[in-house]
């Protein structure tokens, strides 16, 4: 069937991809000329392991085209997905303009009875609003459902592909069974919903993770107090099946497009419907305060000052295998560390270019070697498994002082201590 995506940005280019690997006829758009130009060269504007082979070959097989015409990409289009950003506002609401712009257009060139699917990450209760705009500019019928997306960056080709479930908030027969037909070759439990329980999924899904997060984070101050082990505390949590073992890592705390935001997003969907949501705003607040208490760890290792300390950050992008630095730890935790006057050596192998938007005035590598050069102190912030690998006998004939700060606890502690390093993690000796 033919399928149009607004959008294509993480979430558009992925599923675009993914349903052109399965023979749909795939139009990809977006108002963004530029980057438009780009797809149809084979250049896809961000790193995500997989995604340019998968796109490329969605290309090649002709099943896969990007325009910035809606009326071309909505012409004889069964599906529409709507998967276009939905930005932070300063009081922590989402900046819905995207999605009612996209309505509007998808309006203005809807031919014949389609189905509307909102992907992008929306408040419950919203496909109100957006069958309003949606019915003001066409008299044509259509069917609008939810399908929201639970990517995560770095391996979203294979969530895509290998989901641990499918939700599907329909409001009618027909848009509930073409969605399970188009979702048919890809496994997963599904689960079919309103589209207001859909949307509330999403939401619940990464508040409830970053509550994992920060309170790990929590545990591990304490044990940083009495000199317990945060690794083998989370291992013991990890063993109970009614917590489970993933999301139990301490550091620096969460960061990237998805966490934060949709965090923020709820709290504040929360006081629009009359509920103080208390508890995870004290979720944000950890998280935010994990920075200064990071901080404060690489000062004492430093001996007590940064000022012209010279700091290898290896790390820049939120989490491994991407290039998103938003919201990422690397950015305000840089920023503070200059503002004492250290001076920053910093080194990513996908996010520099990103970074380089992000933050001024430090020094770029592409070689963790260089970077560590004459260095006081390695402070790791994402976990790269290039990172893990490093030769750190030869790191440690490079740095002036053999000093670790671990934002991760991803660095083996023992065989670094066995080198000379003084290393420092997070709730871990």
């Amino acid at each position: 069937m033919k399928i149009a995506v607004i959008g294509t940005g993480y979430v558009g280019l992925v599923t675009a991809a993914v349903f052109a690997r399965f023979g749909h006829q795939v139009w990809g758009v977006d108002i963004d000329k530029p980057k438009i130009k780009s797809l149809k060269s084979k250049i896809v504007p961000f790193y995500e392991p997989g995604l340019k082979k998968l796109a490329v070959e969605g290309i090649d097989r002709k099943k896969l085209h990007f325009t910035t015409s809606y009326k071309k990409a909505l012409k004889d289009a069964k599906i529409v997905f709507i998967c276009v950003g939905t930005p932070a506002k300063r009081n922590g609401e989402y900046n819905l303009s995207y999605v009612f712009g996209a309505a509007k257009s998808i309006a203005q060139n809807l031919k014949r009875n389609t189905v509307v699917v909102i992907k992008s990450t929306v408040p419950p209760s919203i496909n109100k609003k957006v069958k309003k705009i949606i019915k003001k500019y066409t008299d044509v019928s259509f069917d609008l459902a939810s399908c929201p997306e639970f990517l995560r960056e770095g391996s979203a080709v294979k969530d895509s592909l290998h989901p641990s479930r499918i939700v599907i908030g329909a409001e009618s027969e027909k848009a509930k069974s073409l969605l399970l037909k188009l979702h048919k070759p890809i496994v997963g439990s599904r689960l079919i919903t309103d589209t207001k329980s859909a949307q509330m999924i999403k939401y619940a899904a990464n508040a409830f993770l970053a509550t994992k997060i920060s309170f790990i984070n929590t545990i591990a101050r304490i044990c940083d107090e009495i000199g317990a082990s945060i690794d083998d505390i989370s291992k013991g949590l990890g063993l109970d099946p009614r917590i489970g073992k993933s999301f139990l890592k301490a550091g620096l705390g969460y960061g990237g497009s998805c966490f934060p935001k949709d965090t923020w997003a709820l709290v504040a969907f929360a006081k629009k419907v009359g509920y103080d949501f208390a508890f995870l705003k004290q979720v944000d607040q950890v998280n935010q305060g994990q920075i200064d208490y990071f901080v404060k760890k690489v000062k004492k290792a430093c001996g007590g000052s940064v000022k012209d300390k010279r700091l290898t950050i290896l790390g820049l992008s939120f989490k491994p295998n991407t290039s998103d630095v938003r919201e990422a730890r690397s950015v305000p935790l840089i920023k503070k560390l200059k503002k004492m006057g250290a001076k920053i050596y910093a080194c990513d192998p996908a996010a520099t270019r990103e970074a380089k938007k992000a933050i001024k005035n430090i020094k770029f590598f592409t070689d963790p070697y260089k970077a560590l050069k004459n260095s006081n102190a390695l402070i790791l912030v994402t976990e790269w498994e290039e990172f893990k690998s490093l030769d750190f006998k030869k790191a440690a004939k490079l740095m002036k002082e053999k000093i670790v700060v671990d934002g991760r606890n991803f660095l083996d502690s023992k065989k670094l201590k066995e080198l000379g390093f003084r290393y420092n993690g997070v709730g871990r000796q």
